[in-house]
């Protein structure tokens, strides 16, 4: 499930709503079950775990931290409580944002739960196998008949048969499989049936989902897919093979003549004796290697997948064995030419959490996202009652070309003569041709174009009350789903205590300007400059440009001398900053800090040009006057003045907390 907060929201900072309240008791003390108090109503030990694990998804390291989120989560409930006691829940721009919200936030919730998490986590089981399969394929045609479909079944299952009896599973696919790259051998892919190595993703889902059950070795039952039937065989399955980050030197062989290879030997040589001599693969690969655009980049040909199509051999085997990042080959010979490879990464698979957002780009666009989609919006139309004004629809287009209906619907506005023209009905919810104009010029919807102008408005149409079905499903959501009440609830409190916080806290130590500067002035001590390292970089994106320049420096110029000659660069070729660090950053100003005053580090290959970085010594401590400072005293500022509003807020509602309750509700359930 993937949940989407606004920036209101974040302001909770790790803290939700308290799970509904009961009346005040008596004996709170001697309730064992009651964790705290606050104004009159009870937080239980059992709203406090549900509290606390919708908030934490690690395991405490020591057990402070349970009473820890006791009082903050004390905290939040109090800026809420004042808040609400001020009035700002029923601020009319605050139940029209929580409103807009909603309506943006269901719809995706709801597609995310039912569509999305489901397929993403399907696939990402997926990936981290490939597997290697052939098939023998019989087509399936719009046209075809049920008997027509009737003989393609028996076709692929006489097919099959000839496997079982001992024909070879290629020799039946080269001669009668109907995939046209079956009986072609210049196919990278399916030539006498073999597919290659693949993963989720990269064949129909109906395909996939056998290819990954079935049995190695063994011949599959004739199955149907969107295209036609198919019989299939899986030879292996392993592992995914961690896609590689490379960079090389290559010199090509131009011609088949014997001295052609000699002089390219001669050539990638040269460039293994310089770096045998220690000289950085960057900067030899962008002077000798022959590669264009990887030459520009120091070399780097990026991220290569095992499953890409089209890849030499000899290259791909060695590419994707070499042992551990930073190793570099010795000369090896391709189908490319004489190549000298570094590996620079290897790019595992991570968590589903860590690589969500990839599965949700790589996955989006699939049938099987619009499929499932498909099916949601169906479950929608079966809940209510929806219908198609398939006549009203269709006088919206009266005489419109059929290359320019969307356009024609698009451009519909409330009121026009044709915006208030009602084309259909979800539940007791009538929509008219304006909105559904909206939907129309949304480059996101999915509605099929047809051969006519009447089917295009028809799957429009039907498009659109897709979309409001699920919608209105979407809307329903905070009377049946208790994780979206959550979150809802979570959005109106974190507005309210935004709200609070804003008027009460940040805006009012911003503006203060005298109590910052007494502030800054009583502690003037603290706010200091701590020693730097001041670094001077030179960078440019041309590699003449670049040491021409370092040229230069190194003939004597100084360093005002250099910016002015930096200035009078009308192109902006060169760039020359003063970078002051306080030390190992894991940056590339890491690279200077190892060096005496006056040197400079190698030539870096960095941000597609070339950067050096000269070691300038040390900047010495000092203070830091007001302005430098301001951030970090309206900070302190802001915590004061909070710190006295939770105060008075705890005084004014009684709060109570027993911390080793706390701390037995999650230790002790």
């Amino acid at each position: 499930m993937v949940v989407r907060l606004g920036l209101a929201a974040l302001a909770v900072v790790l803290l939700a709503r308290c799970g509904g309240s009961t009346p005040l008791v008596t004996e709170e003390e001697a309730n064992t079950s009651i964790v705290a108090v606050i104004g009159g109503h009870v937080l239980s030990q059992d709203e406090f775990r549900q509290e606390y694990d919708r908030n934490n998804s690690f395991a405490a390291s020591d057990s402070n931290a349970y009473e820890d989120f006791l009082e903050r989560y004390v905290d939040f409930r109090l800026k809420v409580l004042a808040a609400e006691a001020s009035g700002y829940g029923e601020d009319p721009a605050m139940l029209n944002e929580i409103h807009t919200y909603r309506a943006a936030f269901a719809r995706p919730y709801l597609v995310d739960r039912e569509v999305l998490a489901p397929i993403l986590m399907d696939y990402y089981e997926k990936k981290k196998e490939i597997v290697r399969a052939s098939h023998i394929f019989t087509r399936l045609l719009p046209e075809m008949t049920a008997a027509d479909s009737l003989l393609a079944y028996a076709r692929t299952a006489a097919l099959r048969d000839s496997v079982l009896q001992g024909m070879n599973f290629g020799d039946v696919a080269l001669l009668y499989s109907e995939d046209p790259s079956a009986a072609n051998p210049a196919s990278p892919q399916g030539y006498r049936g073999d597919l290659g190595w693949f993963t989720a993703g990269m064949m129909i889902k109906s395909f996939e989902d056998r290819a990954y059950t079935e049995p190695i070795g063994e011949v599959s039952e004739v199955f149907q897919s969107d295209y036609g039937y198919h019989v299939l065989k899986v030879h292996d399955r392993r592992p995914m093979v961690p896609n590689v980050r490379l960079s090389q030197i290559l010199v090509r062989i131009n011609g088949t003549a014997p001295e052609s290879t000699a002089v390219a030997r001669e050539r990638i040589e040269a460039a293994k004796a310089r770096l045998d001599a220690g000289q950085n693969f960057a900067y030899v690969a962008s002077e000798l290697s022959e590669e264009v655009n990887s030459r520009g980049r120091g070399g780097d040909v990026g991220f290569l997948s095992y499953l890409s199509r089209g890849i030499d051999s000899t290259f791909k085997e060695i590419a994707f064995n070499i042992d551990a990042v930073g190793d570099v080959t010795d000369i090896v010979q391709t189908g490319y030419g004489f190549q000298i490879l570094k590996l620079t990464g290897r790019d595992t698979l991570g968590t589903y959490k860590q690589e969500f957002e990839d599965l949700r780009r790589e996955a989006q666009n699939l049938p099987r996202m619009i499929r499932a989609e498909s099916a949601l919006a169906e479950d929608a139309r079966n809940r209510y009652a929806v219908s198609l004004d398939t006549a009203a629809l269709v006088s919206l287009v009266a005489g419109v070309r059929r290359d320019s209906v969307r356009a024609h619907i698009s451009a519909i506005a409330p009121g026009d003569s044709l915006g208030s023209v009602v084309i259909g009905r979800v539940g007791d919810s009538l929509y008219t041709a304006s909105r559904l104009a909206r939907f129309a010029g949304d480059r996101n919807n999915r509605a099929r174009n047809g051969n006519t102008t009447v089917e295009q408005v028809v799957h429009l149409g039907n498009a659109f009350l897709d979309f409001a079905a699920i919608t209105h499903t979407a809307m329903a959501l905070e009377d049946e789903d208790e994780e979206f009440a959550w979150i809802m609830q979570n959005f109106r409190d974190g507005l309210l205590l935004y709200k609070l916080m804003e008027d009460s806290v940040w805006a009012a130590a911003s503006a203060d300007t005298s109590a910052l500067v007494a502030h800054y002035e009583a502690r003037k001590e603290r706010y200091m400059f701590p020693e730097r390292h001041r670094i001077m970089e030179v960078f440019a994106y041309y590699d003449s440009v670049h040491e021409a320049a370092i040229l230069e420096l190194e003939a004597g110029m100084t360093w005002p001398e250099f910016y002015d000659y930096v200035r009078k660069d009308s192109v902006a070729l060169i760039r020359f900053d003063t970078v002051l660090v306080e030390g190992p950053s894991r940056s590339v100003y890491d690279r200077a800090l190892g060096l005496e005053p006056g040197e400079r580090s190698e030539i870096i290959p960095y941000r597609n040009g070339f950067l050096a970085l000269y070691y300038d010594g040390v900047e010495p401590p000092r203070q830091k006057t007001f302005e430098e400072a301001k951030g970090e005293v309206i900070a302190e500022l802001q915590a004061v003045l909070e710190e006295n509003l939770l105060a008075r807020l705890r005084a004014r509602y009684n709060v109570k907390t027993f911390p080793e309750r706390a701390r037995e509700a999650i230790l002790y359930p």
